[in-house]
């Protein structure tokens, strides 16, 4: 069993279930899209946000650092600081205690320049003293402090140094490299807790930030709990994560949104982390909602599916079997149906359908001595119950889609199209109810086949609306073009119908762009137009074209071709004289 045969083997229900499936998943894949996108925006706003806080505090800091450092380098040049440490023997007791107290209110002023600085002292040798802005007078010379602050430090290569768990700034005057003992050291006392606290304020709920020198890697300061094997791994980050940006990493299974900002000046790096099971906790509730969302959806499925398989599937087998008993030869057939719905509808047609045919058959058998007219009865008793059983799914389908419009024009067109096959009338119709009547087919063909083939119908001339021809000859040829040509494309379908006066004929031409006509095929079909042997299976194409010779002589009939498009060209001509009226 092919792939065809195995879809079309497939029973209602499922089909039914895939269905309403299939017009879920768009919408439900868009849901999930949302809620992804979604996601993604609050997660590149919380690195956003976490970027520009490392990016705002360096800022910040560098600025506080500068300026501390602007101030120290004022002392290479103060009077002052130059004069006690090198001069103190020629000044004066009163110059000396001037210049101390000077110096004491630029510590004062220095300290109160920065909320990150806890202490500013200068340290001098000469006068064994050391001038500082917390001391309310002049303290001895620390001279373990003083030599603890003559290690070497670069303002360019982080100006901190570490002193007994103490941070400081210093500036050593002058520089160790010139040979020569220092005159004075001026030192910036860092105060850790503010460092800690300022850090804190910019740190997220439930992470942290360090601060970390860029030479030695050495943690500066920190804020809030920082894991240990995060805090182990920071050179490992320094080395694989890259200036001013953003890497998530995986330690013990648990992940961190890492942010590090490098400092141009400080020559320091701030390091920011988040666990990633707190960047955005309420998109879990989202997931949560979208799962019992799509639990919903499916039971709702399901219930809608068996709802609508009683309600339309029962009616139609019905239907069916009563086709099959009319197929059998039951003509007195009358269905009942209670309700006034589509069913009751179709139900009403088909007694119609049943009694009409009844009526025709009768007329077969009782007016045998109009044999070369029984052609048309027989055509018009021949209901292809494939279009019929086609149609019906159609109209089930959309009926379970509750397309009401596309399921009002439907029947209203099944409708006409019955009307027209099952009225007794005159062996001839108008031209314009001609017409109309196969609009009507190709309107329901083009519901059919949507959007697999592509039907284009022109407008009947003016003046031709009310002559008489033979009833049925223009739709049965737009039918083989269907069941013959197109049926089977899976897409590119296309079906043109024209109508055009050349002289004193009306020439209406049915044209396809099917792929299985050879120049053999259509040979072998202009052959079969053209033999009187009465053939074993009479088709519509070779119906209508002895019609259209009994009424209008040679001058009527079809010719065939082949059309712009490689598919079969059908022209129906028909003589506008008085031939054979």
């Amino acid at each position: 069993m092919n792939l065809e045969e195995k879809v079309t083997s497939i029973r209602l229900f499922p089909k039914l279930l895939l269905s309403f499936l299939l017009v879920l998943a768009p919408l439900y894949v868009i849901g999930v899209q949302i809620n992804m996108s979604g996601s993604k925006n609050v997660k590149q706003e919380i690195e956003d946000s976490l970027s520009s806080r490392a990016d705002l505090y360096m800022e910040m800091l560098d600025n506080d650092l500068e300026s501390i450092l602007f101030s120290l380098q004022d002392f290479v040049v103060n009077d002052d600081a130059l004069g006690l440490g090198m001069a103190v023997s020629v000044m004066s007791d009163m110059e000396k205690t001037q210049a101390i107290l000077r110096l004491k209110e630029r510590m004062d002023n220095l300290s109160r320049s920065s909320n990150f600085i806890k202490e500013a002292a200068i340290s001098i040798p000469l006068i064994d003293r050391t001038i500082s802005s917390n001391a309310d007078s002049i303290t001895d010379f620390d001279r373990e402090q003083f030599q603890g602050l003559l290690q070497k430090v670069s303002p360019r290569d982080m100006p901190f140094l570490q002193w007994q768990d103490r941070l400081f700034i210093p500036l050593v005057y002058p520089p160790g490299s010139m040979g020569i003992p220092p005159l004075f050291v001026v030192a910036v006392e860092i105060s850790k807790p503010e460092l800690n606290s300022t850090l804190a304020r910019f740190s997220n709920k439930g992470g942290g930030v360090m601060l970390v020198g860029l030479s030695d890697n050495q943690v500066i300061a920190s804020a809030f709990d920082i894991p240990d094997e995060l805090y182990a791994k920071r050179s490992e980050l320094m080395k694989e994560s890259k200036g001013n940006s953003l890497q998530t990493v995986t330690i013990e299974g648990d992940s961190y949104l890492v942010a590090r900002e490098d400092s141009d000046t400080s020559g320091m790096s701030l390091i920011m982390y988040v666990p990633a099971k707190n960047v955005n906790p309420a998109l879990q509730t989202h997931r949560y909602w979208l799962i019992v969302l799509s639990i919903a959806s499916a039971i709702i499925v399901i219930i809608f599916s068996i709802g609508i398989y009683r309600m339309i599937h029962r009616p139609l087998i019905r239907l069916l079997h009563s086709f099959r008993r009319i197929e059998k030869g039951e003509l007195n057939l009358t269905l009942q149906y209670p309700l006034k719905d589509e069913f009751g509808y179709l139900y009403g047609r088909f007694n119609a359908m049943a009694k009409q045919l009844n009526i025709l058959v009768h007329e077969v058998y009782e007016q045998k001595y109009r044999a070369q007219l029984s052609e048309l009865r027989h055509l018009q008793s021949q209901i292809n119950p494939h279009f019929l059983y086609n149609t019906y799914f159609i109209l089930y389908r959309m009926a379970q889609l509750e397309d009401n419009e596309n399921v009002i024009r439907l029947t209203k067109h099944l409708g006409e199209y019955f009307q027209f096959i099952t009225r007794d009338g005159a062996e001839e119709v108008s031209l314009e109810k001609e017409i109309h009547h196969a609009r009507t087919y190709t309107e329901i063909q083009t519901i059919r086949f949507s959007p697999r083939i592509e039907a284009n119908f022109g407008d009947l001339p003016e003046g031709l609306e009310n002559r008489l021809v033979p009833r049925l000859i223009l739709q049965p040829i737009i039918e083989n073009a269907y069941n013959h040509s197109l049926e089977k494309r899976s897409k590119g379908g296309w079906l043109n119908v024209e109508m055009d006066v050349y002289g004193e004929h009306l020439v209406i031409t049915v044209e396809d762009n099917g792929q299985q006509l050879t120049p053999d095929k259509l040979e072998e079909m202009r052959n079969r137009l053209q033999s009187y042997d009465e053939p074993a299976e009479s088709t519509g194409m070779l119906n209508v074209h002895r019609r259209l010779k009994i009424k209008y002589g040679e001058t009527g009939g079809l010719r065939l071709s082949t059309g712009e498009r490689g598919g079969l060209k059908v022209e129906i001509v028909i003589p506008l004289g008085e031939v054979n009226q």
